[in-house]
């Protein structure tokens, strides 16, 4: 009886270590809260003057690894990041198309909204984590600006092609991991930058269920997507839960 639980023992661990080699799957999702400073339209226009809400914002990012060398990993990832506010001009102010006169009282709403798409390699995978590939983000999101008699409504739907890499750091016995994670771009004057630290621990290590806990830091400075024209810092701390199986 003994020897049969003995085997049966193996096969399951064997079973799990094989399952865990053939495929990984790797979700993480919280809540974001950020500022915002820069600029934004033609006349770029200080968007400190907004007041805007430092509403919190949600992500999502699911990964699906696999052993297959050749075969690059998928991440998909969505934030949703809006904000809103109101100021009286002290000037007159383009927006787009459209000119708003000084004294108009006028309110804004920002849409930052998007979805990556990447491609990654595992470069190392052991206590230090690297891996790196392509992100193809897709922006789905606006810039409203309304006064009593105009409104003008400037769309964000570009695709950037970015660079990703993530490199983590697992403290050895403790269930601690110290993570950097980034995408950039840069082509023609403008740049895109979005990066995140964080620290992340594995409080229930039987299934890889964690808490993770870090700051983003995203610079959107774009003259040539759409029409959307901005010089912007997004940047605050984030909480989220991480399930690794």
């Amino acid at each position: 009886m003994k020897k049969i639980t003995l085997a049966l023992c193996a096969a399951l661990a064997s079973a799990s270590a094989s399952a865990d080699t053939i495929l990984g799957f790797d979700a993480t999702a919280g809540a974001w809260k950020p500022s915002y400073t820069g600029a934004v339209g033609v006349d770029s226009y200080n968007v400190d003057e907004f007041s805007l809400a430092e509403d919190n914002a949600t992500f999502l990012q699911v990964a699906l690894e696999h052993p297959i060398p050749v075969i690059p990993n998928i991440l998909l990832a969505h934030s949703k990041i809006e904000t809103s506010g109101m100021a009286m001009l002290s000037e007159d102010v383009t927006f787009a198309d459209e000119t708003f006169t000084v004294g108009s009282d006028v309110t804004s709403d920002i849409n930052l909204t998007h979805t990556d798409a990447t491609l990654y390699y595992e470069i190392l995978d052991n206590w230090v984590n690297l891996d790196l590939g392509l992100t193809a983000r897709q922006y789905s999101g606006e810039l409203t600006v309304a006064a009593e008699t105009l409104s003008e409504n400037i769309e964000l739907s570009g695709v950037l092609p970015m660079v990703y890499g993530v490199a983590r750091f697992d403290l050895p016995f403790t269930g601690w991991s110290i993570i950097a994670q980034g995408n950039g771009t840069s082509y023609k004057g403008d740049s895109h930058t979005d990066l995140t630290a964080k620290v992340r621990w594995d409080f229930v290590p039987a299934i890889d269920f964690a808490i993770e806990a870090g700051y983003r830091v995203m610079s959107l400075d774009v003259q040539e997507l759409d029409a959307f024209q901005s010089d912007l810092e997004i940047k605050g701390p984030y909480i989220g839960l991480n399930l690794h199986l």
